[in-house]
């Protein structure tokens, strides 16, 4: 008798894990939109980025750039999207605090305390817009802006609806 609990046990476990598993690639990241550094689009299209937003779906965004003697990739999930007059995607970043980068040893840290009131906080487009600023929590004060052009991916983890979705607030 124990020895058939435990089978059954074993058999619903898996069958749970089984139906758990993904399925014909629903759910895994994959590149909806590419844009060069003037947001020209090189992969994919505005129009499936935002399917894939009004589809509820998450979305993430990459970027990187190239200085003399060091590169830095950047992936992110925003924590606020809009479409603007169905073409354009802004997207703003959750605020990061300070940090310490040390590229001798390509490695980044909290050890400078009087940065951490510091926020680093950005908002992009696809049209490849970046701006960032630095501000201060503990001054209530912009530190400085850098508005910037990157070369942008966009990911999303739905596969692309038959259906085109409906605009969210009708």
């Amino acid at each position: 008798m124990k020895n058939k609990l435990k089978f059954l046990c074993v058999v619903l476990c898996l069958v749970f894990i089984s139906s758990c598993a993904d399925k014909n690639g629903l759910n895994q990241i994959q590149l909806v939109l590419k844009t060069d550094k003037q947001g020209n689009v090189i992969k994919g299209s505005k129009q499936a980025l935002i399917d894939a937003i009004r589809n509820g779906a998450d979305i993430k965004v990459g970027w990187g750039s190239k200085g003399k003697t060091h590169t830095i990739e950047h992936l992110s999930e925003p924590i606020w999207l809009a479409i603007m007059d169905e073409k354009e995607v802004v997207a703003k970043l959750h605020p990061q605090y300070s940090a310490t980068t040390n590229w001798d040893s390509l490695s980044a840290d909290h050890s400078n305390s009087a940065i951490l009131h510091q926020e680093w906080r950005v908002v992009l487009t696809t049209k490849s817009s970046f701006d960032a600023i630095w501000y201060d929590r503990k001054l209530d004060t912009i530190i400085k802006r850098v508005p910037q052009q990157h070369p942008m991916s966009w990911f999303s983890n739905q596969t692309p609806s038959l259906e085109k979705p409906s605009l969210l607030f009708k």
